[in-house]
């Protein structure tokens, strides 16, 4: 295919977006800044019906790879810039699309009469063109350009309230422990550059599948580390709850359609060079399994209810990771696809509880018995629950199988986690169902509150996304059939991929098994109960237990968080000593040296003081010496 002959829906994926940004900037803002959500609207609908488009193409069997232009060269390797829309990419961007859309929406109420509106929507807008971009990029060059554009619109909109200290440090701190993993990918590209003279992922693919196998393993390393930092695995993870400062609508985006998705989708991408490496998938997995479990415990913990999701996040992410890691790139993605539905939900009904409070966050204290007030933000919030609890028949239950189905197969740990997961979000997700929607009004705990239901504004796109978890559970097929044909599309001898090439599209997720389903959903039921019990029926649990030593437990991430302040405090201590031995040592020699230069020049400065006399005496000596010599 040549550049010509792309069709009119990609080039809509980013001339839209780019128009509605400058329009924006250039038009809106400075002539009626409360409009300025208007094109950048019209641009998600664009987007999403272009997303659609492709979608169906590449069902149809018409995925394509082009490169647009050359961007630069020298030598024997050049970067191209180019479009890559296959069924990985296709799949991913029309879930992407759809709730990011819905959450621009949404976003449009919840930050109604901000003095920042303008600003807001045009870097949110951004947000969601530098993923697209990250998407439907072909090289791991304009993969990473994306990819620093993405952490670049995270940073702002972290730290978007920017008169908050909290939401400043937070914001700072997600920018840095990303810079950490990005150094990664940077060295991972730095190494793919010079060794194998190309970074357009299908070239790379062929050279690996012809035996090229040249430093691959610290590849695969370095890229699993820009992973872990990018989607929140551990030990790089600490940074996402934090980030939770930001409005909600950022909250939603970020942990639903963008930042942290983006890492597991560069594995997806990466896979063939990882799987290369026989023992680089059991790292992927070991991490995606202990991250799932760690989060998992920790939700059940926290009571911000934003905090809360966000660990639920980096729990779901690590069972992505632990699907890739058994070589289920079917499940990981459809998990992917799913997640962002119920998560994107759960995250606008938290916030229209916020939204009822009067604040940026609620926390579990400070809510109790909302069911009436707020009856639609309750629905949904139930809907999406079960679909993260994994329960049938719901979305989450569909791609949540298909991994704990994998990891049965496997046996060993894995096949104890996966349920061990499904009970502890059961766990954590009822107990904020519970607390918040069934527990004693807050009132009665000594706080005046007034819930009531938000606008059809900010309720109307919660109730689709709602649906959305409800109901694309069936697509599971189709999302199965759209990576299978991005896997066939792949050289024949690729390892980790080989064995699934000649499999019909049903096949790349697991078939439904009783023995699993029986598993999970009976772990899901003993969490659910157990949170029942230990909120409703001993209600004073959830109170109990805080203040002591289990809190700090808790409260440290199990002494993680004490370990990575203690290694920030040395790096920061080791900084402070540096710039002070730079000033005392190095600056008092350097201009201890400029200061004995001019002193010494001061005092033989008589030796040109510029009388003529003195000129015409150094003129005679100097002849005289000349004389003297020559006369030897």
């Amino acid at each position: 295919m040549t550049p010509a002959q792309i069709p009119l829906s990609a080039w809509l994926l980013f001339a839209a977006p780019v128009a509605a940004i400058l329009f924006g900037f250039f038009v809106m803002r400075p002539l009626a800044p409360e409009k300025t959500h208007w094109p950048i609207l019209l641009s998600c609908a664009v987007v999403t019906a272009a997303s659609f488009a492709l979608a169906a193409r590449v069902l149809a069997g018409h995925s394509f790879d082009v490169n647009v232009w050359r961007w630069a060269g020298a030598g024997d390797w050049g970067v191209d810039f180019g479009l890559r829309v296959d069924g990985p990419g296709a799949a991913v961007l029309s879930m992407v699309a759809f709730v990011g859309s819905l959450i621009h929406v949404y976003a449009a109420g919840y930050m109604k009469g901000d003095p920042g509106f303008s600003r807001f929507f045009l870097v949110f807008h951004l947000f969601f063109l530098a993923m697209i971009g990250l998407l439907t990029s072909n090289n791991f060059v304009q993969f990473y350009l994306c990819w620093e554009l993405v952490g670049l619109a995270s940073y702002l909109l972290v730290g978007f309230w920017f008169h908050k200290e909290s939401a400043r440090r937070a914001a700072l701190k997600a920018f840095l422990t990303n810079r950490v993993g990005d150094l990664g990918f940077l060295l991972a590209l730095l190494l793919i550059l010079a060794y194998y003279k190309v970074s357009h992922f299908h070239l790379l693919y062929v050279l690996v599948a012809g035996g090229r196998h040249e430093m691959l393993t610290a590849i695969g390393l370095l890229l699993i580390w820009a992973a872990c930092a990018k989607s929140a695995q551990f030990p790089l993870y600490f940074w996402l709850p934090d980030a939770m400062e930001g409005p909600t609508p950022t909250s939603a985006l970020m942990h639903a359609a963008t930042m942290v998705t983006a890492g597991v989708f560069l594995l997806v991408r990466s896979w063939p060079l990882i799987a290369a490496v026989p023992w680089l998938p059991h790292l992927v997995a070991a991490i995606g399994a202990f991250t799932a479990l760690g989060a998992a415990i920790i939700a059940g913990t926290k009571k911000d209810l934003k905090r809360i999701l966000a660990y639920s996040t980096v729990s779901h992410l690590g069972l992505m990771m632990l699907a890739l890691g058994l070589n289920q790139v079917g499940a990981a993605v459809f998990h992917l696809f799913t997640h962002g539905f119920f998560k994107a939900t759960l995250f606008l009904c938290a916030g229209n509880i916020a939204h009822a409070l009067h604040q940026s966050t609620a926390n579990i204290d400070e809510v109790g018995g909302w069911r009436k007030a707020m009856p639609v933000t309750y629905a949904c919030f139930l809907l999406a629950a079960l679909s993260l609890a994994g329960v049938w028949p719901f979305a989450g239950f569909f791609s949540k199988d298909a991994i704990l189905d994998a990891a049965w197969h496997h046996g060993g740990l894995y096949a104890v986690v996966g349920p061990a997961v499904s009970a502890l979000s059961a766990f954590y997700i009822f107990r904020m169902i519970f607390l918040t929607f069934h527990g004693e009004r807050p009132q009665q705990k000594g706080l005046v509150a007034h819930p009531h239901e938000a606008g059809a504004g900010l309720s109307v796109p919660v109730v689709f996304l709602a649906l959305g978890a409800l109901a694309v559970g069936p697509l599971r097929h189709g999302v199965s059939r759209l990576v299978l044909y991005g896997l066939q599309g792949l050289p024949v001898g690729l390892p980790g991929v080989t064995g699934v090439l000649n499999l019909p599209g049903e096949a790349l997720l697991p078939e439904f098994n009783w023995t699993v389903f029986a598993l999970g959903t009976g772990m899901a039921a003993l969490g659910a109960a157990g949170a029942y019990y230990l909120t409703m029926v001993d209600a004073g649990w959830d109170w109990r237990w805080r203040g002591g030593l289990a809190e700090r437990v808790f409260e440290s991430d199990f002494g993680w968080k004490t370990v990575v302040d203690g290694v920030v405090r040395g790096v920061v201590g080791l900084g402070r000593f540096v710039g002070a031995s730079d000033k005392s040592w190095w600056d008092g020699l350097i201009e201890g040296g400029a200061a004995s230069t001019r002193g010494l020049s001061d005092r033989l400065s008589f030796l040109s003081a510029g009388r003529l006399n003195d000129s015409l005496w150094w003129m005679a000596a100097g002849a005289a010496l000349l004389l003297g010599r020559s006369m030897r």
